[in-house]
């Protein structure tokens, strides 16, 4: 693949992992600042190539680092997401890895704090990716998920502003996805908000239960709610089922659903287990009065009388 890109560009052959194999890949982005059908598979190949210089150089070779961090790689790989370029989508998916591969691997704080640094990851996660696109948002997901994994006393500051109107898009932005079709995008979710809980920071976390609990919290509480009613109809569909043929289907859909609401209880005891402050009190409050009371009131009320199914006329 690279040989065809040095043809492409006329350039001559590079050793691999060094500082002139890491220009010629700048190179590559400098002449595609536009990204067609006929070079998408260039671009892909060039930025999965700079993720590898990168990760090598943090460990043997400090000059590539250096270059990435003097030649302002991010903000070229970041550009790729304004709107008025267009960028096909494998190009979007390769930079989302590279980034997620860097927080990942990489051990230089200089690197990580250059990443972290001027609000552009910021703005990557408040970016607009199409929710329909389910590929593209499971590595966003997993960007935010490594994101969050450089959360700590010292980094804190690069992703909750304590302006006059805090922002915390690394949460607020995720805590969307939290009822998501996609099983790993969920699980994703519950471990990037707990990443969050553990920071004790008292302004972030001031935040988290003045601005986020409440709704977060009774999201998650009339999930289970809901899946509580599905079960039980479920259930109520197996008891009066007319064929055995109907029931394996029934049991798999309650099984699962059962699955889910112990990963959600699993994950209601870490968050109290975080202690944050306010945000075990709106849990309780909403588990008492949006869970428990709904459930106890249902089943006192009247079942209402079922109807035997009719049974089928002679032919």
């Amino acid at each position: 693949m690279f040989k065809k890109i040095s043809d492409a560009l006329g350039l001559g052959a590079v050793e691999r992992f060094s500082v002139p194999r890491f220009k010629h890949n700048e190179a590559v982005l400098d002449k595609n600042p536009i990204v067609t059908a006929a070079t998408i598979d260039v671009v892909v190949e060039t930025i999965r190539e700079i993720s590898e210089l990168v990760i090598w150089g943090d460990s043997h070779n400090a000059a590539i680092t250096e270059l990435f961090l003097e030649h302002h790689i991010l903000e070229k790989l970041l550009s790729y997401f304004e709107p008025a370029r267009r960028t096909p989508k494998a190009v979007k998916v390769q930079i989302l890895q590279t980034l997620s591969i860097f927080f990942q691997n990489l051990q230089s704080d200089t690197i990580i704090f250059y990443l972290l640094s001027n609000n552009h990851l910021n703005e990557l996660i408040t970016h607009r990716f199409d929710c329909s696109d389910d590929e593209l948002i499971s590595y966003y997901i997993s960007f935010l998920k490594a994101l969050s994994l450089r959360l700590n006393s010292d980094t804190i500051h690069f992703f909750y502003n304590p302006g006059k109107i805090p922002e915390f898009p690394l949460l607020t932005e995720s805590i969307r996805f939290f009822n998501h079709e996609d099983h790993m995008v969920r699980v994703a979710i519950r471990m990037l908000t707990l990443n969050v809980f553990k920071i004790a920071d008292d302004n972030m976390r001031a935040f988290v239960a003045t601005k986020t609990a409440v709704p977060y919290v009774s999201s998650i509480v009339w999930d289970l709610l809901k899946r509580y009613r599905s079960m039980d109809q479920l259930v109520q569909r197996a008891v009066y089922a007319q064929s055995p043929r109907e029931l394996p289907p029934l049991l798999s859909s309650a099984e699962g659903m059962l699955q889910e609401q112990l990963d959600i209880l699993y994950y209601i005891k870490d968050v109290y287990q975080s202690e944050v402050p306010g945000m075990n009190h709106v849990l309780s409050s909403r588990l008492l009065h949006q869970l428990l009371c709904n459930l106890c009131l249902e089943s006192l009320a009247p079942e209402a009388p079922r109807v035997a199914p009719l049974s089928r006329a002679p032919d």
